[in-house]
C-alpha cells in the first residue's frame, strides 16, 4: 500500500478527531440557551441556605484510544536491504480518581462554579509488531512482539464549569480544565530490533488542555452526582505539534476519562452565637436569611 495512501488516511482521522471534539464543544454550548426563561429550581446548592464552598471528588476510569497510525515505519537501508516494521495498538483501561473543593460563582453569565483539586490518572497500552527484512520487495518477518506502557500519574487540576437547567434536578455541565502531573511510576516494556526505528515516548511531566461533558442530576439536599466524559484538546508539556494524543513507542493514544463527580453540599451553619441583647430575627423570616414561604 502507498505510504502517501496511508498518510493520507492518518490525516483523515487525525481531523475526524478534532471534528468530534468540536461537536462536542459546539452541541453542548448550544445548549446553554435552552435552559434560560424556564421557572425550573436550580439543581445547584444556592446561598444562603448552603455553604459557598465545599467538597467534591470523582471515581473513573481512563481509556487510551489509539489512533490510526502509519502501518508500515521503514528503519535503516543497507545496499538493497530494508528494515522494516509493522506496528498494532492496543488500547487498555486505567483508574481515575480525583479529590478537590469547589466554590460557587454568582452572576457570571452560565459559569457557576470552579474547582481545583488532586488527580491520580493510569494510562497504560500495547503496541504489537511485527519486525521484517525487505530484499528485491520480498518481505520476511524476522521477529515478532509487543511493547507496553504503564503510566501512573500524579497531580493537580483547577476547572471552570457552567451549566444550563434541564429540570428542577437536572442540567448539563460544561468543563474547561488544566491540568499539570507527574509520573510517580512509569514502566516501559520495548523489543523492538529494528535498525534506525527509534523509541517514542510521553514526558514524566504531563501538562494539557482538557474538556469535559457531564450530565448533573441533584440526587438529594445534600449531594449532585454528575456523569462526565473528558476529553484532552492540546498537550502543554510536552508540546506535540499542537496535538492532544500522546506519543508512545512508534504509535499515538488518546486519552479519555469517563468518571462520575460526586459534590457534596452543605447546608449553612451559623458560625457564631448572636448576642444575647441581638435584634430577633424578622417576622417572615428564617433564621438563615431566607424569607419563609407562605
Amino acid at each position: 500500500m502507498p505510504i502517501s495512501f496511508i498518510e493520507a488516511q492518518l490525516d483523515n482521522f487525525v481531523n475526524m478527531k478534532f471534528g468530534i471534539a468540536a461537536l462536542l464543544i459546539f452541541l453542548s454550548f448550544s445548549l446553554f440557551g435552552q435552559g434560560y426563561g424556564r421557572k425550573n429550581k436550580d439543581a445547584f446548592p444556592q446561598q444562603p441556605r448552603y455553604e459557598k464552598k465545599f467538597w467534591y471528588f470523582d471515581l473513573g476510569a481512563n481509556y487510551t484510544l489509539p489512533l490510526v497510525n502509519k502501518k508500515e515505519i521503514d528503519g535503516s537501508q543497507v545496499a538493497d536491504t530494508l528494515y522494516r516494521t509493522l506496528p498494532k495498538q492496543n488500547g487498555k483501561l486505567g483508574a481515575y480518581a480525583a479529590l478537590g473543593r469547589y466554590h460557587m460563582i454568582n452572576n457570571f453569565y452560565f459559569f457557576r462554579y470552579w474547582n481545583y483539586g488532586l488527580t491520580y490518572r493510569w494510562l497504560q497500552g500495547t503496541e504489537t509488531y511485527t519486525d521484517q527484512i525487505v530484499q528485491a520487495g520480498n518481505a520476511t518477518t524476522y521477529n515478532t512482539g509487543e511493547n507496553t506502557f504503564s503510566d501512573h500519574f500524579l497531580g493537580m487540576h483547577v476547572e471552570l464549569n457552567g451549566r444550563n437547567k434541564l429540570s428542577d434536578k437536572t442540567f448539563l455541565q460544561h468543563t474547561l480544565g488544566l491540568n499539570a502531573s507527574y509520573a510517580i511510576i512509569s514502566k516501559r516494556s520495548y523489543t523492538h530490533s529494528v535498525p534506525g526505528v527509534q523509541e517514542k515516548t510521553s514526558d514524566k511531566i504531563h501538562g494539557y488542555l482538557y474538556y469535559k461533558l457531564g450530565w448533573g442530576i441533584r440526587s438529594n439536599n445534600k449531594l449532585i452526582v454528575i456523569p462526565t466524559i473528558e476529553v484532552p484538546i492540546l498537550n502543554l508539556y510536552t508540546w506535540n505539534n499542537g496535538r492532544a494524543d500522546m506519543p508512545y513507542f512508534n504509535s499515538h493514544y488518546w486519552p479519555l476519562t469517563f468518571s462520575l463527580r460526586f459534590m457534596l453540599c452543605q447546608p449553612y451553619r451559623q458560625k457564631n452565637c448572636p448576642p444575647v441583647d441581638a435584634i430577633g430575627v424578622p417576622e417572615g423570616y428564617n433564621e438563615d436569611g431566607s424569607k419563609q414561604s407562605k
